[in-house]
């Protein structure tokens, strides 16, 4: 019973002692990254298997959605967390972020159509140089460049080959 009642004294103790190091953000102090560094907490992992402190901007893009981002430049308790609230926007916000999704449509369809245009521009331009240049040297217009077609060749004429004797075998075997 002693030893029950010391080992629930020092379980005690060690609980203790951990609540006294970790602030409210449950990082204890031991384990908070430098002023200037930030690092990825994630909840439910052991602080010794936290990741290492990084740049807060690399430890913002790269936190998991069961993570927060701890500071470094913070005392203690009055930490601030990067966790991005889900917030569903408001009526107006969705109806003008569709309105501004739809001006962006439109001006990518009219880019589009203006390019389209420009490129036929250019093409008749081109036909129209070709027919200047071929009415001035009084030829017609040359035909579009053909490719080149692949011409079997013709076939070869039959001769007679010349009859050969018939291949004799060799045994192994003594007439007998």
């Amino acid at each position: 019973m002693k030893h029950f009642a010391a080992l629930l004294a020092g379980f005690a103790l060690s609980a203790a002692t951990l609540h006294a190091q970790s602030n409210s953000s449950g990082v204890p102090e031991s384990h908070r990254p430098p002023p200037g560094m930030c690092r990825i907490w994630i909840d439910g992992v052991p602080p010794a298997h936290q990741p290492a402190p990084t740049d807060c901007a690399t430890a913002i893009r790269k936190r998991p959605l069961n993570a927060r981002v701890v500071f470094g430049s913070e005392a203690p308790g009055t930490e601030r967390s990067f966790a991005p609230q889900n917030q569903t926007p408001s009526r107006a916000e969705q109806e003008r972020a569709a309105q501004q999704q739809q001006q962006r449509d439109a001006q990518q369809q009219q880019q589009q159509r203006d390019a389209q245009e420009r490129q036929r521009a250019e093409a008749q331009r081109q036909r129209e140089e070709q027919e200047k240049r071929a009415a001035a040297s009084h030829a017609p217009p040359s035909p579009p460049p053909r490719t080149q077609e692949r011409v079997a060749p013709a076939p070869r004429p039959h001769t007679e080959k010349p009859q050969r004797p018939p291949h004799s075998s060799f045994s192994t075997r003594r007439p007998g």
